[in-house]
């Protein structure tokens, strides 16, 4: 995993922590302002955590897509004062809560990015002008890194505050993220990438 720090702020002692999704960049999240300190986790195709997040008092997790299964066993211990997760459950794949695993495997033997990102972007694909994505070949290592890592030790218990969840979404099943989250559920219009629906992470994770 990579880290990069999407803003920082010495004036504050707030941190958003964002377990991103695959094949996520820090450039795909520049248009979200903030002004308290917010963390991207990335690049799943290892999962070493040494980030030591003691000088923060106040911290809100966010986790979107394959995020918030990794972040629910890598942060199993931690406390949060928030938790929000977006297009995605702790069974990332699970053929009731996730995507099928059938599916995830096909898509890691014949993975093709602009497919991808059509899926990924939707009507949302003339913003994204300035993102950035690896080549297919790292991809599809991270695939198979998400997969061995995704179907084994799974924490179901880790519990989170609120989900948000993409109502026409063509890489996470709606249907499944619902049958996790139930009345935690909020429904949007927006494709897999929700991104775009905000303009800062405050109003995403409704802090002010």
């Amino acid at each position: 995993m990579k880290t990069h720090f999407l803003h920082e702020n010495a004036n504050s002692s707030e941190l958003i922590l964002f377990f991103s999704g695959f094949c996520s960049h820090f450039s795909h999240f520049a248009h979200l302002k903030s002004d308290v300190n917010v963390l991207m986790v990335y690049d799943y195709t290892s999962f070493g955590w040494e980030i030591n997040l003691n000088k923060f008092e106040k911290i809100t997790l966010v986790g979107f897509s394959m995020g918030v299964c990794v972040a629910s066993k890598i942060l199993k211990d931690m406390k949060f004062d928030k938790k929000i997760a977006i297009n995605g459950t702790n069974l990332s794949i699970d053929d009731e809560f996730g995507i099928k695993k059938a599916i995830f495997k096909l898509t890691m033997k014949r993975f093709a990015l602009e497919d991808f990102k059509v899926n990924l972007l939707e009507k949302r694909m003339n913003l994204s002008d300035g993102f950035y994505f690896e080549k297919n070949e790292h991809l599809k290592a991270e695939l198979l890194s998400l997969y061995e890592f995704c179907t084994k030790d799974l924490n179901e218990k880790f519990t989170w505050d609120k989900a948000i969840i993409s109502k026409d979404d063509k890489i996470f099943p709606p249907k499944h993220a619902f049958n996790f989250f139930k009345e935690k559920a909020m429904f949007i219009d927006e494709p897999h990438f929700a991104f775009f629906k905000y303009h800062t992470w405050e109003a995403l994770c409704k802090l002010s």
